[in-house]
C-alpha cells in the first residue's frame, strides 16, 4: 500500500467502500434467512407465534455480540430491504449506497402509504438516485421535500394529527446519564435549538475548554434548572446562563429562515420550508413569516418558485442577498459538510480582487474551516451557474454539488 500514489490511494478507498457495501447486502440477506428459518420453526411451536422478529434479534445479537435493540434494527431493516425494496438492496450490493444510505432510503420509502405501487416504485428509484450523490443528512432533507409531493394527505392534516402526539420523554442510560427527548412542532423545536446553539456559540473562546456540544448541553441545563425559570418557560426563554452561572445573555435570538411562497402568505395551501428541517404546513409558515421575530422570511415567486433577491455591485453583501444565498445553500457547500449556512461565512467564489462580483451567482456559504482551506489555496471552487459548486480537492479530485431546488409551484407534477 505504501507504493500507491494519491489517485491510486483514493481509488482503493472507493473499492473498499464498494466491497463493504456488498458485504452489508449479503448480511441483510442472511439475517432475513435467519428470520425465515425462525418463522418456519415457530409453525411447529405455538409458543413463538408473534415473537419471530424478537427471537431472531436475540439469535443475531448473540452471534454478532450486539445488544438486542441494535440487533432488532438490523433484523427490521434487513427484512424491509430484501422483501420489499429489492432495488435498494441491489444498489447496496452494487456499491452505489452505503448501509446507512440504504437504511435511510428504506425509512423514507416507508413513510408514505403504499396506495399506488407505481408511485411507490418511482419514489424508491428517485430516493436511490438522490442518496447516491450526497450525505445521509442532506439526503433526508431532500427526501422530505419529495415526500410532500407524493403523500396522499395534506401536510396540514398530518400536522394537526401529529401535534396531538407531542411529549417529553426521559430514557435512562449508563454511567449516571440519561436521554431527555422532546417531540414538538418543528417551529418550536427549531426555535429552542437555535436559541440554545446561539448562546452556546457566544460562550466559545480561547479560554473555554468545553466543546460546542457540551456548551449546548450546559446552556439547556442552566435554562431549565435555574432558580428563576418559571413553569411555562417564559423566563427561561429570555435568559441563557453562561459558564458557572456567573453571567447571563438576555434576549438572545437566533436567526432561522422560513421560506414562504407568496401565495401561501396570502392564504394559499402550498407548504413553506424551515431551514434545516424541510416542509412545514402553511399555517405554521404564515405564523412564522408574520409574527415570530427569530425567523427571517424569504419570499418565493408564485409561478417559478424562485427566491426573490437582488445582486449587489459592492464588496459588502447586503442583508437581503446574504439571506437569499444562505437559504439557497442551506449548509456549507463543501462536499459532505453539514454546518448550517446561517453559521457560515459568505465567500466570493471568484475573489473580488480577481473581478468576482458580489452577486447571487458568485457567493456561496462556506464554514470557517473550509473557507480557510480555500483562502490558503488548498481547495478550489467554481460556480458555473448560481448555486452549482464544483469543488476541486488538493489531490485533484472533482466534486459537484447543487443546491436544493426552491419549493415547487402547486401544479408541478411529481419529479419523476
Amino acid at each position: 500500500m505504501g507504493g500507491l500514489d494519491a489517485c491510486q490511494a483514493l481509488d482503493t478507498l472507493k473499492d473498499i467502500d464498494e466491497a463493504r457495501s456488498w458485504l452489508d447486502a449479503q448480511e441483510a440477506k442472511i439475517v432475513t434467512r435467519v428470520l425465515n428459518l425462525q418463522t418456519e420453526q415457530t409453525r411447529h411451536d405455538p409458543r413463538g407465534w408473534g415473537y419471530e422478529a424478537t427471537l431472531t434479534a436475540s439469535e443475531v445479537g448473540a452471534a454478532l455480540h450486539l445488544p438486542d435493540r441494535t440487533a432488532g434494527f438490523l433484523v427490521e431493516h434487513s427484512t424491509l430491504l430484501t422483501r420489499y425494496y429489492p432495488a435498494t438492496l441491489e444498489a447496496l450490493e452494487a456499491g452505489k449506497l452505503s448501509r446507512r444510505h440504504a437504511w435511510a432510503v428504506v425509512e423514507e420509502a416507508t413513510s408514505i402509504p403504499d396506495t399506488d405501487p407505481t408511485v411507490t416504485a418511482a419514489f424508491e428509484d428517485r430516493l436511490i438516485e438522490m442518496a447516491s450523490l450526497t450525505t445521509v443528512v442532506k439526503f433526508r432533507q431532500q427526501a422530505n421535500r419529495l415526500r410532500e409531493k407524493l403523500h396522499p394527505e395534506t401536510i396540514t392534516t398530518r400536522h394537526k394529527r401529529a401535534v396531538k402526539e407531542r411529549g417529553v420523554y426521559l430514557t435512562p442510560s449508563y454511567d449516571g446519564m440519561a436521554w431527555l427527548e422532546a417531540y414538538l412542532p418543528v417551529d418550536q423545536a427549531a426555535g429552542i435549538f437555535h436559541r440554545v446553539d446561539t448562546a452556546a456559540r457566544a460562550l466559545q473562546g480561547p479560554d473555554e475548554p468545553r466543546t460546542l456540544t457540551q456548551l449546548r448541553a450546559d446552556v439547556l441545563t442552566d435554562v431549565l434548572t435555574s432558580a428563576g425559570a418559571t413553569a411555562d418557560g417564559a423566563d427561561a426563554a429570555g435568559e441563557l446562563v453562561s459558564r458557572g452561572g456567573a453571567g447571563a445573555y438576555w434576549g438572545v435570538q437566533a436567526k432561522v429562515f422560513v421560506t414562504v411562497p407568496v401565495m401561501t402568505l396570502l392564504g394559499g395551501d402550498v407548504p413553506g420550508e424551515l431551514e434545516g428541517y424541510g416542509p412545514i404546513d402553511p399555517d405554521t409558515a404564515r405564523k412564522l413569516a408574520g409574527h415570530a421575530p427569530s425567523f427571517t422570511r424569504i419570499l418565493t415567486h408564485p409561478i417559478t418558485g424562485a427566491r426573490l433577491g437582488a445582486d449587489a455591485t459592492t464588496y459588502r453583501v447586503p442583508q437581503d442577498l446574504q439571506d437569499a444565498v444562505r437559504v439557497r445553500d442551506r449548509t456549507c457547500r463543501h462536499p459532505g459538510c453539514n454546518r448550517l449556512a446561517v453559521f457560515c461565512e459568505l465567500d466570493h467564489t471568484t475573489p473580488w480582487s480577481q473581478g468576482g462580483k458580489t452577486s447571487y451567482g458568485n457567493l456561496a456559504a462556506l464554514c470557517k474551516r473550509h473557507h480557510k482551506l480555500k483562502s490558503e489555496g488548498y481547495w478550489h471552487y467554481r460556480q458555473p451557474e448560481p448555486g452549482m459548486i464544483i469543488a476541486i480537492s488538493p489531490m485533484g479530485e472533482t466534486y459537484l454539488t447543487r443546491p436544493d431546488p426552491p419549493p415547487a409551484p402547486p401544479d408541478d407534477p411529481p419529479p419523476f
